[in-house]
């Protein structure tokens, strides 16, 4: 039997997909890490046909993984499996070796479709994303559409306050702050905190 990668923090969205692989004919066994080093780690010893990749990880970006495991082993087929809808995150994830996009939200059978075109071989993007894709606006420039709770989080940010701050005035909890901020940095294309505020604050978004 061949074996799978899931490479997902969230213990949810892995059982989930480990569930769903499992329950199909696609002859595969799932093994599940969550971090990107472990990732690493696991390669090191196995060879599956396929992994599916997360986006945002713990120790960090799975574009930043996907290039480095695409170095050290060029047979490999990475499927990104997100819930970030952003163009240049598709784009980077791409240009870093991905083999296929699709979406968290997508239904089960399209998430099946992906993982058998990428082990054949070709490249998927999700209807989705290529909807996201065919809608490129230029005029826009590079600034991502946030959602409501994306743009308090990210106020408060700007504010100073730490993720036990944030999730104490907003009421949830600190894990889903750190979810929101990894989310602001990939979609801001932002390597630290300041460069995502003064890009929020130049483009308009927020103000002080």
């Amino acid at each position: 039997m061949q074996k799978a990668l899931i490479v997902e923090d969230h213990p949810i969205v892995s059982d989930s997909l480990n569930r769903l692989i499992s329950g199909a004919d696609l002859d595969l066994e799932c093994f599940v890490v969550s971090t990107s080093q472990s990732a690493l780690a696991w390669l090191n010893g196995h060879k599956p046909v396929i992994i599916l990749l997360d986006i945002n990880l713990p120790d960090g970006s799975g574009i930043d993984f996907c290039r480095e495991a695409g170095l050290r082993f060029p047979d490999l087929k990475i499927l990104a499996i997100t819930s970030i809808e952003q163009r240049h995150v598709v784009d980077q994830m791409m240009a870093a070796g991905a083999n296929g996009f699709i979406l968290k939200s997508s239904d089960t059978g399209e998430i099946l479709d992906a993982i058998r075109q990428v082990i054949a071989g070709k490249v998927f993007i999700s209807s989705s994303v290529k909807e996201l894709l065919r809608g490129r606006n230029p005029a826009n420039g590079n600034l991502p559409v946030l959602t409501r709770r994306e743009v308090e989080v990210l106020k408060l940010i700007a504010d100073g306050l730490t993720n036990q701050e944030i999730a104490d005035k907003l009421f949830i909890s600190t894990w889903t702050v750190d979810s929101h901020r990894k989310n602001l940095l990939l979609k801001f294309n932002a390597k630290n905190t300041a460069i995502l505020v003064k890009t929020a604050v130049s483009g308009g978004i927020i103000s002080f």
